[in-house]
């Protein structure tokens, strides 16, 4: 989409939070291409507006947000880089030096900063960059703003790892740029070397030295200019002119402590990696701070492969990879802001902006105040999920498009959401970088487009879009209301961060349509709450899937690391390790911790042909499920009918099955299967050994969605669905059906339970 088009999103915005108590105050940042836009909270009832169902639903709040506010255009500080304040600035009287070892994945996408000192709006400045001829150049201008570029001329190979320097005497004005591969393969034709005296003084420097872009101050992208993509390792700058023999000495890995008070700047990038921080070994504690969070943890140079785990092989792990849209923080100045009451009813709000004909939903979530609660039931919203699917529009890749299976004359994008984020490239865990490399990081301070109330997933319903996520989990809230629950709402980062406490109030927990990103401190409080006596209904499929994590330094920011799984990206070998928590990444079954063993069921099959519906299997008929299936008939077969999800029938998109091979405790009861899906649906890769053409829904008897029922001790226990789309079904027939009925059966007992002395 050319950027000369009308923006399809003209006014967007997002919060400083997702979970919010009463007397908490949560901010809202907002961009407008209109002078001015009005602002309203809005309690989410019910989001979608297919006519086959209830229809959109909102309620309006009266709150001191309502008022008409000034716009104002906010942009995307996209790119990462890292930024050395110099307090004093640096005395390069007899010159300098700059090394550092690259591995950069476009190095013909333009001018690139590698180690620089450059700001348009100051001189004198330098700086060693990739150029627009994709090799190695020093750019140097003095006080008279005289400009020179000193370029080797030979174009790097991308993806190769290179020794890159250059130096400057400014006495005899010898530049001396180089360029050399680290592993010299005959006929490479890419070393270089380039010499040149120029007519420059002194380029003593002041403001930061930045590495991964120029033009940056502080730690706020001004121009945004010159980012480079791919890994930097060890960048050092030096006070003098090293001669050839010092820099064949570094080739070699000597520490540059041998250097002493020459080293200006030496930095580890293998320290403090699961924070922000950028630690300088020069003795000079010229330390820095990483902007956007560029990926760390990942292999160097001189990476064996003996160690796969960064923690254990340092000096093997100290690159970081910087990236031209990385975003962690889009840093908009606060529009307005909402202290929750306390008499607020924990529920599913958003900040509504309307501006002309346009509206923007800011969704967020109200939980009771911490240590109390309003309801026996709790819904776990699948914040974690929600942003790792947040602005996903990976089928933008022409490679993505190869995969899916659609009608003929299927368009992406065609939804206004989509069309905003192919234009913006706001990026999801399941979008790739503009280098091709994975998403591995994700942040809640930015809009959210996909955590919309209209959100669309494009590619369900064969190419006709149907809710996903969010506005997906509405149909379950809905639906308790409208069968006289009362439930209290907390996120995944409520339980990450609060462990079981925030559970032990609740007779029974019910889950999102698709709670797949899951982090250690949330299975095990989920586990520890199952087995005092906890219920869970499991309403989704493809649930605890991913090692995810977060800390304390960056809790906005969650990262995972894909390998051996279904995947839309694979992480490259040696960085499968998460570098906010030291965690292996991949899958949790890859841990020992498959879903399986937590709630009987798992992954199995994911497709966006027709979906199928369930029949009742011989455990149905124990008596332990009689609760389930009070009022449905022997033979009666379950969710053949309207689906607001992939059109028809509860099963399908993603969905999981019962196997007692990866850990489903024996007492399981397998109450229902769909089956008899086509090979649109698959099998999950991650289960196969070798590859072949029989694992598509017709051939293989592991394609299919299982409802089950598993007991825990202490009257704990699991109702599962099976299915990403059972929710789709409990609104068809004003809510009168036996996906619903179910539904409701589960909920009341587990909801009612009597204790036992």
């Amino acid at each position: 989409m050319s950027l000369s088009e009308e923006n399809p999103i003209p006014i967007i915005g997002y919060c400083d939070r997702l979970s919010v108590q009463p007397d908490e105050t949560i901010r809202f940042m907002v961009s407008s291409d209109y002078d001015k836009y009005r602002a309203d909270i809005v309690r989410i009832v019910h989001a979608d507006e297919n006519p086959k169902g209830p229809g959109f639903k909102e309620e309006l709040v009266s709150t001191t947000v309502s008022a008409e506010y000034p716009g104002k255009k906010e942009h995307y500080p996209q790119g990462s880089c890292v930024v050395i304040p110099l307090e004093g600035g640096v005395g390069f009287s007899k010159g300098f030096t700059i090394q550092a070892w690259i591995y950069s994945t476009t190095p013909k996408k333009g001018t690139q900063g590698i180690l620089t000192n450059w700001d348009n709006s100051r001189s004198p400045v330098f700086g060693l960059f990739i150029d627009e001829a994709g090799a190695i150049s020093l750019a140097l201008r003095d006080s008279s703003n005289s400009t020179e570029w000193i370029s080797t001329g030979k174009s790097l190979h991308p993806e190769t790892w290179y020794l890159v320097g250059c130096s400057y005497d400014p006495i005899s004005g010898k530049v001396t740029v180089r360029q050399e591969s680290v592993h010299p393969w005959p006929a490479n034709g890419t070393n270089a070397t380039a010499e040149k005296i120029v007519k420059l003084g002194s380029l003593d420097t002041v403001g930061s030295i930045v590495i991964g872009a120029a033009g940056v101050s502080g730690v706020t992208v001004l121009t945004g200019m010159n980012f480079f993509n791919g890994k930097i390792d060890k960048p050092a700058l030096f006070s003098r002119v090293l001669n050839e023999e010092e820099f064949r000495i570094l080739k070699s890995g000597a520490p540059r402590s041998a250097f002493g008070i020459d080293v200006a700047g030496d930095w580890d990038f293998s320290q403090s990696v699961e924070t922000d921080r950028i630690v300088d070994l020069s003795g000079f504690r010229r330390h820095g701070k990483t902007v956007n969070n560029p990926k760390r943890a990942v292999t160097v140079h001189n990476w064996t492969g003996r160690e796969v785990d960064f923690r254990r092989a340092l000096d093997e792990y100290g690159a970081i990879h910087f990236h031209e849209d990385d975003l962690d923080d889009c840093k908009w100045n606060v529009d307005f802001e909402f202290t929750i009451p306390s008499s607020f009813k924990s529920g599913i709000y958003a900040a509504k902006l309307s501006a002309g004909e346009h509206t923007d939903y800011i969704p967020f979530f109200v939980r009771p105040r911490r240590g109390t609660s309003s309801s026996r039931i709790a819904f776990l919203v699948p914040t974690l999920s929600y942003l790792a699917y947040g602005n996903d529009h990976a089928i933008a890749d022409i490679e993505m498009q190869t995969v899916l299976v659609m009608p003929e004359g299927f368009k992406y994008p065609n939804h206004r959401i989509d069309k905003y984020l192919v234009r913006t490239n706001l990026l999801s865990l399941y979008d790739k970088h503009l280098d091709r490399s994975g998403v591995c990081y994700v942040s809640r301070l930015r809009p959210i487009l996909t955590m919309r109330p209209d959100y669309k997933e494009a590619v369900q319903s064969m190419g006709k879009g149907s809710p996903h996520q969010f506005p997906a989990d509405l149909w379950i809230t809905y639906w308790m209301e409208m069968k006289g629950f009362q439930y209290d709402i907390i996120t995944d980062e409520d339980l990450h961060w609060e462990g079981t406490s925030i559970l032990e109030p609740y007779k029974v927990i019910v889950t999102g349509t698709h709670p797949e990103y899951w982090t250690a401190q949330m299975l095990d409080a989920m586990e520890l709450y199952l087995n005092s006596g906890g219920r869970l209904m499991y309403m989704g499929g493809n649930g605890f899937y991913w090692v995810t994590s977060t800390n304390s330094c960056r809790p906005q920011t969650f990262e995972v690391r894909r390998w051996g799984g279904t995947q839309a990206w694979r992480s490259p070998p040696g960085e499968y390790y998460h570098n906010t928590t030291g965690d292996l990444g991949g899958l949790w079954k890859n841990r020992g911790r498959a879903p399986q063993k937590l709630v009987g069921i798992g992954f199995t099959s994911q497709g966006w042909a027709s979906n199928r519906p369930y029949l009742r299997l011989k455990d149905s008929f124990d008596q332990r499920a009689a609760f389930i299936f009070e009022g449905i008939e022997r033979d009666e077969v379950i969710g053949d009918f309207d689906n607001l999800d992939q059109e028809r029938s509860a099963a399908g998109y993603e969905f999981d099955r019962l196997d007692y091979s990866l850990g489903t405790p024996r007492s399981t009861l397998l109450l229902a299967t769909a089956n008899g899906f086509s090979d649109g649906y698959q099998f999950v890769v991650e289960e196969l050994d070798t590859s072949d053409s029989k694992q598509g829904g017709s051939v293989n008897d592991r394609v299919r969605a299982d409802m089950t029922y598993l007991e825990y001790e202490n009257q704990g226990a699991v109702f599962c669905t099976g299915s990403v789309t059972w929710s789709g079904c409990l609104s068809y027939n004003n809510f009168e059906n036996n996906v619903s009925r179910i539904t409701e059966n589960v909920l009341r007992k587990f909801s009612t339970v009597v204790e036992t002395a």
